[in-house]
């Protein structure tokens, strides 16, 4: 609960210029925690039906499923949240209340200064502040705390990364609280976080594509132009040909050998291409200067 109550905070810091008060309070403010674990147990059934029944996917839950009412009231206390974080930020950097170079000042200033020839305005900015509240906390926090309970778990990890972690102290590496350009200088911080990230990837939906002109064939298997494909990214991050043969094991020195840079761009926990998370930079930021402090 702790890393969800953080990466909250950080979202609210980053996004609207202040954090919500999750970890001062130690509770969860405005339900949001509980209405995220609503919307994702019944958005990953909705999720997953044939496209040709999509339409049909919220109305039969919501008659046949009692519980399902509650994730609309979910959805909807959010998007009330988050447009309501937004106005409040908005008012403020239109009213020179501060200087803080937030994510939303960024939004306002490109939607100012090139909104018309991007097709970018007020409502792309709203759109994105309620991406913010359903991606990116519980993202985050899962990734966090794959990473530190796999430590906590693994004994030997935990003694190898404290380590680095003293020694860089000592050589006055590292500086409190510590920065992002320091924490990523160090191989097996960066190992753990990686082979944390691979175990337990934060999506576990498929991503879909669809099916170029011609048609492809995938394991032996012919699929005509057009279809939709996709997997869950731990098919591929459990690969034994691309992470050896302990793939299904915690082994943080696997990152520390040659076949690196292969496996990470087999990582898709992220996405890949054009439709990369772009929220991606965020959870590798809140991930090398927590974890480290933690």
């Amino acid at each position: 609960m702790t890393t969800v109550r953080y990466a909250f905070d950080v979202i609210g810091e980053l996004f609207f210029g202040k954090d919500f008060g999750f970890m001062k309070e130690k509770t969860d403010v405005g339900n949001y925690m509980k209405a995220i674990h609503e919307i994702c147990i019944k958005n990953t059934i909705a999720g997953t039906v044939p496209s040709y029944l999509s339409g049909l996917t919220f109305p039969t839950l919501t008659l046949f499923c009692p519980s399902f009412r509650g994730t609309i009231e979910a959805i909807i206390n959010l998007s009330v949240s988050s447009k309501t974080a937004m106005d409040r930020r908005m008012r403020e950097i239109e009213e020179n209340s501060d200087d803080r170079r937030d994510i939303i000042r960024k939004l306002m200033e490109i939607s100012a200064d090139r909104g018309e020839k991007v097709n970018f305005n007020t409502n792309h900015i709203y759109a994105e502040s309620h991406s913010s509240f359903f991606a990116g906390a519980d993202t985050t926090a899962i990734a966090m705390s794959s990473i530190l309970g796999h430590l906590i778990r693994n004994p030997i990890a935990y003694g190898k990364l404290t380590s680095e972690i003293d020694t860089a102290t000592a050589e006055g590496s590292f500086s409190m609280p510590i920065k992002y350009k320091e924490a990523i200088k160090l191989p097996y911080l960066r190992a753990c976080i990686n082979e944390g990230m691979r175990l337990h990837p934060s999506v576990g939906l498929t991503m879909p594509r669809h099916v170029p002109p011609g048609g492809t064939t995938i394991d032996g298997v012919y699929i005509p132009e057009g279809y939709i494909v996709g997997m869950n990214p731990a098919v591929v991050q459990y690969d034994k040909n691309l992470f050896g043969l302990d793939a299904e094991q915690y082994n943080p020195d696997r990152w520390l050998g040659a076949g690196a840079p292969q496996m990470e761009k087999a990582m898709l926990h992220f996405g890949i291409g054009t439709r990369i998370c772009i929220g991606k930079n965020v959870r590798l930021f809140v991930s090398y200067i927590r974890n480290p402090q933690v």
